[in-house]
Order: C-alpha cells, then structure tokens, then sequence
C-alpha cells in the first residue's frame, strides 16, 4: 500500500498548524484568520482569532461565508454548493512549493460572486499548480458577503456599526494582514504581496487602492474584470437596509434585531432584495457591495485613484471580449431581443443610439440583437470601467500599468458563451484539467494560454512587469490580447473609448 504523503507543520501568530504535503507543493487549508463574526460580533469589524494550544488542523477546506446557492456557478462548472457556517467562514488557504526561508512572491486571490456568493474554496482556485510551476506563494480568501458583509447599519445601530457597509472588505484587510505576520513561515515574501481578484474580488482590489488603511498591506495589484466604480452611497446603502428590513419585518427603530436573526432568514431577505434591484436596473444594481462611507472608502475608487491613490503600485487590468454572454447564455429569462428593443437600451446608456449601436456593429462579431445586448451588458458593466481605470492610471506620475483582453472564445454549447465573464479563471489557476472545467471552456482547452497567463501573473508577482507587452500609455494605450495567438495591438476599442469620453461628458 502506498504511503500517505507527509504531514508538515508551520507555526503563526495564533497557534501551529498541520498542512498537507501533495508532491510540488504544500496545502494548509481553512486557517482562522479572525474570531467567528457571530452574537455581537455580528456586523461589526474582524477581530483576531483566539490562539490555541497544540496544532491545529489545516488539511481541509473551512466553510464558505453564508450565500445562496447559485445556479449560474453550478452550471458553469457542476460543482456543489459550497459548505457554509456564518462562525466558521473566516478563514483562508496557503499553497507554497515549501514552508521554507526562501522569500517568494505572494499572491492573495479574492474570489468574485457579485458580494452575494463564492469561495476561496472553489476548487477552478485551486493554487497548487500556479505555486509549484511558477514559484510563487498562493492564498485564497473567504470573506463576509452580502448582507452580511455590506449591509449598511451605520445610522440605525450607531457608532460600533459605522464599518458596517464595508466589513468585507475589512475581513480582507484582515487577511492581508495576516499575510503580513505570518507569510515568512511559509517561504512567502511579506515585503513582496500581490492582491489579485476577479469580478466583485476585482473590485475590492480597486477599493484597497483606494483605501489609505489598506496601503503597506499589497505592494502589486491585478484587477481582472472588475471596477472602480458601482460603489454605494450612504443614501442608497440606506435605502437598501430599509428594504431588507421590511422583508424581515422589522422596524427600523429595532433593527437590533438584526444580531438574531436566523442566517436563513437573512439569506432569504438579501435574495428578495436583490432580485427586485435588479429588476429594476438602478444606477447601482448590486443590493450590496462596498459603501463610501467616509472611513473605509473616502470616495468612489476611481475618484480616488484619479486623485493619485495607490499610484505607487504596479497595476495589470483588464476584461474579457464577450462579458456580457455569460449572463445572457446561462440567463433562462434572456430570449431573442426585439431590434425595436436597441434604441432605447443604448440611448439609456450614451444618449444618441445611433453612434453607440454603429460602433458596437462595426467591433462584435455577433451583430444579432440579442448579441448586440450582451456585449452593451460586457462593456457598461466590466470593459468600460476597466478602461477608465487605465486611462486614470496611465495619467499619474508613478508605477506602471499594463492593460489585458482576453478574447479566447469557449467552445462549449456551440460557442455561444465566446470569451465570457470568468472564463480566464482555469487559465490563471493553470486548472484546466480540472473535473467539471470542460463544460465551460470546452473540450481541450489550450495548455499553451494557460502557461502564458501564469507566467505573465508570476513575473508581475515577482517583478512588478508582466514582461510580455508594454505598459499602457494615453498614446498607444498597448493592450495584450490572450487568444489562440496572443499577440499586442494598440487602442483595440477605440470606438467605444471615444464613446465613454461623449457618455462622461454629458
């Protein structure tokens, strides 16, 4: 009978920990990074775990933060819903290729979901093979979501809530934190971190940037999919807890209540909740995310970024070239658009339809109503922000930024969903041979891409420059573009770039 791998056993700042030896790499899973969020810790900020004594198992994965099942996850990959424990969720994941002195790069990842769903757990972020094959120390992070991480309570329950629309990101912070103190013990860099996420963990990278507090904790930062702006106000974040209470049936002048509410209960109301917000597509779709506030957040992220915050670390960004199809593919609702339905849907967006749909024409492949749709869906939600983004970068004195597309298009149910929202993911993760993976990409996805993903990732962890194209600038605005053929073009949407000067103008 073969031998189980060895055990191996790392100290930190609250107590030893037993990891799992899996050949290149070492695992330590579902490590405690701060006390469980529960009685009256509920809503309010992260406080450090409590130590222990002995070691402390680390060699499997701790539970997912509370969220309701997600059908659109489920169907992309077929995994399970995720295990969940409203006191338990704190908590995060170390591969290292060896809990040595070596200083690695670190990377610490922040999964997306919308702030309503995901894991650090998710196995598409498995980190085993990005840290064995390219040297570098990976982290994955589970964090507070939907209400229960941005649930704005500030003005109803006082001075120990005024965090309280933005304690995801203050868990975040936490981890990063707790990178700092204890990376070293598992040869990681502390000096050397770089904050990397996806889609709603993109946009809490851009938030950090923004975030004075958050400044020492990451030295790099790479932004995929994500955005600076879509943040709440107090105003809206307001209106969203008066909702929330009103499904739960609580008066607002009780909103103590809200300490005891059943989780069950909560998930059932921020469901309700997002749904109808969504429905009715306000300015700010998402019932919850990251609220300025005046103390975490001073500002929406881009406003801050423009004036000059985080200038001083390297940033890579970008989006995929057909966002928007995930949503409409694996949408039941979505169904064939009336060509009389475009007018209005653009006008809404950039005042004359004409100009937009004409340059929107003149860029997509599909030019089908419907597709037409989905890429206005892409470029308003993911393209254009990370556009301003660059834009507002690249007019700073200070570190590089590198802009990316990736436009590889999936295969899978008859090509519809293209290069759609998440579909780097295995790519960056280099997990392409993972159980369930071929269902979104495709049969035989190209090794090749995700080995120059990985490296490109790992050199900027390393180095601050991905190497392999040339920082952007207002004059080439140089963008790399992952394909079958990667390859660097300048300005690739410079019609829709002219068209976000006009629609920012108005």
């Amino acid at each position: 009978m073969q031998d189980s791998p060895p055990d191996v056993i790392v100290s930190t700042t609250h107590g030893a920990i037993r990891g799992t030896a899996l050949g290149n790499a070492f695992a330590f899973q579902g490590v405690p990074y701060a006390a469980p969020p529960i009685g009256t810790r509920r809503f309010g900020p992260p406080q450090p775990p409590e130590p222990w004594i002995g070691v402390r198992d680390a060699r499997a994965y701790g539970p997912a933060a509370p969220q309701n099942h997600d059908a659109v996850l489920e169907r992309m990959f077929g995994h399970p819903p995720f295990v969940q424990d409203e006191a338990e969720c704190l908590n995060l994941n170390v591969w290292t290729p060896g809990p040595d002195t070596a200083r690695r790069p670190v990377m610490v990842w922040l999964h997306g979901g919308a702030f309503l769903t995901g894991s650090g757990s998710d196995p598409v972020f498995d980190g085993a093979r990005l840290a064995a094959r390219h040297d570098v120390v990976v982290v994955t992070v589970n964090y507070r979501l939907g209400a229960f991480g941005f649930l704005y309570l500030g003005e109803l329950l006082g001075e120990g809530y005024r965090h309280s629309g933005n304690l995801g990101l203050l868990d975040q912070r936490a981890a990063l934190t707790w990178v700092r103190d204890n990376i070293a013990g598992f040869g990681g860099d502390p000096a050397n971190v770089t904050l990397f996420g996806q889609s709603a963990g993109a946009w809490s990278v851009a938030a950090h940037l923004a975030a004075p507090e958050s400044g020492g904790l990451f030295h790099k930062a790479i932004l995929q999919s994500g955005s600076g702006e879509g943040t709440h106000d107090t105003v809206s974040a307001a209106e969203v807890t008066r909702e929330v209470l009103a499904e739960l049936g609580i008066d607002p002048a009780r909103a103590r209540r809200l300490l005891d509410v059943p989780s069950a209960d909560l998930l059932r109301a921020q469901d309700v909740v997002s749904r109808a917000r969504w429905a009715r597509s306000e300015s700010v779709a998402l019932a919850f995310g990251p609220v300025v506030d005046g103390l975490t957040l001073t500002g929406t992220p881009l406003a801050r970024i423009r004036a000059g915050a985080g200038a001083d670390v390297p940033l890579i960004l970008g989006a995929n070239a057909d966002e928007g199809r995930m949503f409409t593919v694996f949408d039941p609702s979505a169904s064939e658009v009336p060509e009389a339905a475009l007018a209005p849907m653009f006008a809404a967006a950039y005042g004359a339809p004409e100009p937009a749909l004409a340059a929107f024409r003149g860029l997509e492949p599909d030019t089908s109503p419907l597709g037409l749709v989905s890429a206005l869906i892409g470029d308003r939600a993911f393209r254009a922000p990370t556009r301003r983004l660059a834009e507002a970068r690249a007019g700073l004195d200070g570190a590089g930024v590198w802009r990316y597309r990736f436009r590889w298009p999936s295969t899978a149910l008859d090509g519809r969903l293209g290069a759609c929202h998440s579909l780097e993911l295995p790519f960056v993760f280099d997990n392409l041979a993972l159980d369930g993976v071929e269902r979104f990409t495709g049969a035989r996805p190209p090794q090749e891409l995700a080995d120059i993903l990985g490296r490109a990732w790992a050199a900027f962890a390393r180095e601050g420059d991905p190497g392999l194209w040339p920082a952007y600038d207002r004059v080439h605005r140089h963008t790399m573009t992952f394909d079958h053929a990667s390859h660097v073009e300048q300005d690739p949407d410079r019609a829709l770039r002219l068209l976000d000067d006009v629609a920012e103008a108005r």
